[in-house]
């Protein structure tokens, strides 16, 4: 079930759970309600799946080896699997789910929102502003957040990069804004800044989508 995704087994709930999963992941604009998770389940089921590849891609970045044993081996990163798509078309409406249903997560993801992205440093808060900006417009979701001046093309690039294909994550990918002077703290940071607004825009266009 782990290993093929796309062929998922199991019972339909668990069914249910995985496509809602792989929608969040690759196409949020596409969740829709199913008849085996109730409200509750799919709010939850959202932020965990946002929540992971978040995580996810902080390992990919920074290319964290397994120091435990799993009981499903992940398959071997494959840089040249293309990026996911950008959203069709600009998500619109209210989402018809919130998190404040789930009080304890919608008060933790809040609290790490804020730690985020309302610092001075690494990262400038423009240079946030404007990673907030682009992952928003990549998925489809509302801008909370206008472009300050024009950035290094390369911290877009890496950006996307985390949002859209992070297996794709190197040292080459990496290697531009090295070059302009940037250390490992201030790109950590970057990442850890267009990884935290992928989690946002994903629950908010799957929340909106489900509508």
């Amino acid at each position: 079930m782990i290993a093929r995704p796309r062929e998922p087994k199991g019972s339909p709930r668990q069914r249910a759970l995985i496509e809602v999963a792989t929608l969040v992941t690759e196409q949020p604009w596409r969740v829709e309600r199913v008849a085996e998770l109730d409200d509750d389940a799919l709010v939850h089921t959202v932020a965990l799946s946002a929540y992971f590849g978040h995580l996810n891609r902080i390992a990919d970045a920074v290319a964290v080896p397994l120091d435990f044993e799993v009981r499903h081996v992940p398959p071997a990163t494959d840089p040249n699997v293309p990026a996911l798509a950008h959203a069709p078309t600009p998500s619109t409406g209210e989402p018809a789910l919130s998190l404040e249903g789930r009080p304890a997560t919608a008060t933790a993801f809040g609290a790490w929102y804020e730690y985020v992205f309302d610092r001075d440093a690494p990262l400038s808060r423009a240079e946030r502003s404007q990673i907030m900006g682009w992952v928003a417009d990549w998925l489809g979701a509302p801008r909370y957040a206008d472009d300050d001046g024009v950035a290094e093309p390369e911290l877009r690039r890496l950006a996307e990069l985390v949002t859209l294909a992070p297996w794709q994550l190197s040292d080459a990918a990496f290697a531009p804004l090295r070059a302009g002077g940037w250390d490992d703290e201030k790109l950590f940071d970057a990442v850890v800044t267009a990884s935290t607004a992928g989690v946002a825009s994903r629950i908010h266009v799957a929340l909106t989508a489900i509508g």
